[in-house]
């Protein structure tokens, strides 16, 4: 058996493209037919057109693409259609071309004798908590329940990355700005004030110095400057890509005031969501818990979870174990208390997500109040200096002219 990739005209004639496994050409052109679809191209795949056609400039789907697709299957689902024919509309409507291809890669599997969550762990957009919800809604027989369940998610996820997006978007701004006034500063202006000052043959104050300094080593050695960035850049990345750097950057997000509110609620917020959506399908707590900590977007808030794993696995209840981390607020242990209590851990869980949602965003609030006017008097400060520097030796030589 190999892979073909091909391009084909579907009923409507819309080129679409996708991939079939086959012993040959002709056993794959015969399968392509056999989808109604008019093949135009298909050759066997590649190394390289295996990666132009599902990762080369290709995005993977949003948070929003995903609960379009979960929120779509759930109605045509509900309307008793099969699942290769549900997944076979999507696919040819689904404008993402990853998600896309996902879902009409899940349909040959399926065809092929996968069953739905097999099928979904083979792509990257589908996989991982996404298809253990499938593989326990098979189980249950409650597909549709799972699919609402991940549209909710989903959505959730999507609110929450648009309020912290549109709180960091303004000092982005103002940041690029700061830096482009900057340069345009040191690149136009002060080497017209040195070559007047050097003209009247004035003694430069120490501030004026080192701007004329940094304006010369910008025009002069620019090219020099470039690959610091870069190099600095990639070297973060590295370092973070590391155990020790990972630990270093996710502690400091717990320790920076304000930050560290904002990071604490934001993954009590997933905790609480993704646990809720968990048990909901059947799964059982153990389970739910090492899942869960590998969405968690803080490595100690992972590792704190496998630790109440093993807690939970050796008898102690789930709300001493979330309080024995000291990371979970009172909040937190009180609510999954007070489930134990009443045998409703996921109504509960569904409560408290809902709680820190709200405190999440009056979070991400502060942090953008906060932050705006802190970028301003940072820009103030950066272009006064300049200012200053430029200024200062006209001052100091008309008060030695009045002082004459």
């Amino acid at each position: 058996m190999a892979e073909y990739t091909y391009a084909a005209l579907n009923a409507n004639g819309k080129e679409i493209k996708g991939n079939v496994t086959a012993d040959n050409r002709e056993d794959a052109l015969s399968k392509i037919k056999a989808k109604s679809l008019t093949p135009l191209d298909v050759k066997e795949a590649t190394a390289l057109n295996k990666s132009m056609e599902f990762g080369f400039g290709k995005k993977q789907p949003k948070a929003k693409d995903m609960s379009v697709f979960c929120r779509q299957m759930v109605s045509i689902l509900s309307a008793g259609v099969g699942m290769a024919a549900a997944l076979e509309m999507l696919s040819e409507q689904t404008e993402n071309k990853v998600l896309a291809a996902a879902i009409a890669g899940c349909k040959q599997k399926i065809e092929a004798g996968s069953s739905m969550h097999e099928a979904m762990n083979d792509y990257k957009c589908m996989s991982g908590i996404f298809a253990t919800m499938i593989a326990a809604g098979e189980e249950s027989g409650n597909l549709e329940v799972s699919f609402e369940r991940m549209a909710d998610r989903f959505e959730k996820d999507e609110k929450i990355k648009s309020m912290i997006k549109k709180a960091t978007s303004y000092p982005k701004i103002v940041g690029i700005i700061a830096v482009v006034v900057v340069i345009f500063m040191l690149v136009f202006l002060v080497p017209k004030f040195e070559d007047m000052l050097g003209q009247m043959g004035t003694e430069m104050p120490a501030i004026t110095k080192a701007v004329v300094a940094a304006s010369q080593f910008l025009m002069k050695r620019f090219y020099v400057i470039i690959p610091i960035v870069v190099g600095g850049f990639i070297g973060l990345k590295r370092f973070a890509a590391t155990d020790f750097g990972h630990h270093f950057m996710d502690q400091l997000k717990i320790k920076i005031p304000v930050i560290s509110t904002l990071t604490i609620k934001q993954n009590c917020s997933g905790t609480m969501r993704t646990m809720a959506t968990l048990l909901a399908s059947g799964i059982g707590m153990l389970e739910c818990l090492e899942i869960t900590s590998h969405t968690m977007t803080n490595i100690f808030f992972e590792e704190a979870l496998q630790d109440v794993k093993t807690e939970v696995g050796q008898g102690t209840p789930l709300s001493e174990a979330l309080e024995m981390t000291n990371l979970y607020p009172p909040m937190i242990t009180h609510m999954v208390s007070i489930g134990e209590e009443t045998g409703d851990l996921v109504g509960m869980f569904d409560r408290a997500a809902d709680y820190y949602d709200d405190e999440v965003q009056a979070a991400t609030d502060k942090v953008g109040a906060m932050i705006e006017p802190l970028v301003i008097v940072v820009l103030a400060g950066v272009v006064g200096t300049v200012i200053i520097a430029l200024m200062a030796p006209m001052m100091s030589m008309y008060s030695g002219l009045d002082n004459v």
